[in-house]
């Protein structure tokens, strides 16, 4: 007796419905792109429990009328493609018929939908794949799908959900995305009875692109107008000096469907590949039109990716357009555009963890005043009754207390001659040997010397734990944190998953130190920060911080101390000016004081030790 078997319907229908519906994210954009297929001009969803408990889209499209209500619900059937050969020439967003028939298998599953020229309108109620029942009734022009307890016949499934702001959070994005490829439509995206966004329609892309990726994003953003062979490229790329960490800024829409493409983020890296540092991503929202049959969008059940018949010719007109963009990037006008001036946070003396010889600029340019957005009080003038009393070049290196990091009663040391061994205090370890600085390798790297050999120690890797332990100690001392409050408040202007996420976490930042306040219309105003903070882009760290709480890996995103650790590693920069020698001693000094010297924050090594038996071993014959 043979035992293979035709699946039932049902189990065949929850298995598509696997492929297809990965979570509710995955239900909103097939419904949306449902109705954008049907010529609708305005796009309203809700959603509530993170659209566990309720998603809704309505549209104004052209509708259905009864049979094709009906119809719509059946497995592959759909009005995009017809024969063989629509399968290479794919104009619609949806083709395959399995989305609506998926959906409502995993749900309750509500239809109501009127084509405009007739009166009364058409409802299917289905009940986790099966028909209940179809009737008559009164609606307005276009189609409204309403799909309740999403994989409630699943159990298992449902438990494989993210919580519920999480998931509004994937939603968010995923609206996004859909708004980005079609500005000329109009949406709204309701959550929990809450509107998160609305996008009028705009035949601007521009205006649609700084609404939904915030303004700052927007103002470091060059146009990319460009065509070659029939394949034209237009949208907006970030300038070098404004990147992220990772890539999920880099929305790419081919023929006005968001998908990821290899080729495109092969292109992006090459047009900036001596423009930004390795790790460093820039933002873009690019929009790349060809014909349809030089690309494939049939290759992921969710129509996710998409191919390109001729990558390499896809990948070289792109760079090209980037490079068209990015050298039409003016030349500095004044001392305030120019590459040497302070950033964010920097007053006129530089912090004792960064080069105290600052470039020089031309004769002829004025000195630029520090950054009016951000300035610490670190920036008044000596005879300001609320100047620190210590200079300025030693602050950053201060301990959590705000004693000069040296032995007690011990002057700070004046510059030491080279190749003189300088003494640093020992871990806090008891037994710890005694470490000895001897100077520098490169610029990452410090060479000290222990009793038993040879100690490198990273300079980032160090700068980043005694960052870290400087945020614990104000997240054990509460509400007696100490603090530094910026005499100008910085102004961050977000996208609005950006503004939603940095609502949630505004405690868990107050808590180690960063005073975060709503203004309103997604902007937020900086009015202090952990005092003895490194100088650093502090809208950048900010922004980095809240790019790595919305990826996939991030399991425990209600943490200050999660949040301590990104801020650790954002905050300092890897590739920071060499140290002159004190400040070498002072980093060094301050890392043996951390209750945990030996690694960084992310738990990898801040410093290397190599024996003099191991010396003796490779230097034997």
């Amino acid at each position: 007796m043979g035992i293979i078997r035709i699946l039932p319907a049902e189990v065949a229908g929850r298995i598509a419905a696997g492929e297809v519906v990965e979570r509710p994210a995955s239900v909103i954009k097939e419904l949306v792109e449902n109705s954008i297929d049907a010529g609708a001009t305005r796009i309203r969803i809700f959603t509530e429990q993170g659209g566990q408990k309720l998603i809704q889209v309505v549209d104004d499209g052209r509708g259905m009328d009864r049979q094709d209500a009906m119809m719509c619900l059946e497995a592959h059937a759909t009005s995009k493609i017809s024969r063989e050969g629509d399968v290479g020439q794919i104009l619609s967003l949806g083709f395959r018929g399995e989305a609506l028939p998926s959906i409502s298998s995993v749900s309750r599953f509500e239809l109501q939908t009127r084509p405009h020229d007739q009166l009364s309108g058409t409802e299917v109620l289905v009940n986790h794949g099966a028909i209940q029942e179809i009737r008559e009734c009164g609606c307005a022009p276009g189609t409204s799908i309403r799909v309740q307890w999403l994989f409630g016949n699943l159990p298992a499934r449902r438990k494989f959900l993210k919580g519920p702001a999480t998931e509004d959070d994937y939603i968010q994005e995923m609206v996004l995305l859909l708004a980005l490829t079609r500005p000329q439509i109009a949406f709204e995206l309701t959550q929990n009875g809450r509107t998160v966004f609305r996008a009028p329609a705009t035949s601007q892309i521009a205006e649609r692109v700084e609404m939904l990726v915030g303004r700052d994003a927007f103002s470091a953003m060059l146009p990319v107008e460009y065509q070659e062979e029939e394949i034209h490229v237009y949208g907006f790329v970030s300038k070098p000096g404004f990147t992220r960490a990772n890539r999920r800024d880099q929305r790419i829409i081919v023929n006005g469907r968001a998908a990821s493409a290899e080729t495109v983020y092969f292109a992006i890296r090459e047009a900036y590949e001596e423009l930004v540092v390795k790790g460093r991503y820039p933002g873009v929202v690019l929009y790349v039109d060809l014909a349809p049959d030089r690309v494939d969008v049939n290759v992921h059940p969710t129509k996710r990716e998409v191919r390109f018949r001729e990558p390499m010719r896809v990948s070289r007109v792109v760079a090209a357009a980037l490079r068209q963009a990015l050298r039409a990037i003016p030349l500095p006008e004044s001392p305030r555009e120019a590459p040497w001036s302070a950033p964010a946070l920097a007053s006129q003396p530089t912090p004792a963890l960064t080069d105290t010889t600052p470039p020089s600029a031309p004769p002829s340019a004025p000195s630029a005043p520090p950054a009016p957005s951000a300035l610490p009080l670190s920036s008044l003038p000596p005879s300001s009754p609320l100047a620190p009393s210590l200079p300025t070049h030693y602050q950053a290196s201060l301990p959590l207390g705000g004693v000069p990091a040296s032995r007690e009663g011990e002057a700070l040391p004046s510059e030491h001659s080279a190749g003189e061994p300088v003494p640093v205090l020992s871990p806090r370890e008891s037994g710890s040997p005694q470490i000895r600085l001897l100077g520098k390798l490169g610029t990452e790297y410090l060479l000290a010397e222990s009793e038993s050999g040879l100690v490198v120690v990273s300079v980032a890797g160090a700068s980043q734990r005694i960052l870290f332990e400087r945020l614990l100690k104000n997240l054990r001392q509460g509400e007696g944190a100490r603090l530094q409050p910026l005499l100008m408040p910085l102004t961050l202007h977000l996208a609005p998953d950006e503004s939603r996420l940095l609502s949630r976490e505004i405690p868990y930042f107050r808590s180690l130190g960063f005073i975060i306040e709503e203004f309103g219309a997604n902007t937020f105003l900086v009015t202090a920060v952990p005092q003895n903070l490194p100088d650093c882009s502090l809208e950048e760290t900010i922004r980095d911080v809240l790019s790595d709480l919305r990826q996939d890996s991030v399991t425990n995103r209600q943490s200050a101390m999660h949040l301590a650790q990104l801020a650790s590693r954002y905050g300092i920069s890897r590739k920071a000016p060499p140290l002159p020698p004190e400040g070498q001693r002072i980093l060094l000094e301050e890392l043996m004081r951390c209750e945990m010297p030996y690694a960084d924050p992310a738990g990898q090594p801040t410093m290397l030790h190599i024996t003099c038996a191991e010396l003796a071993k490779r230097f034997r014959s």
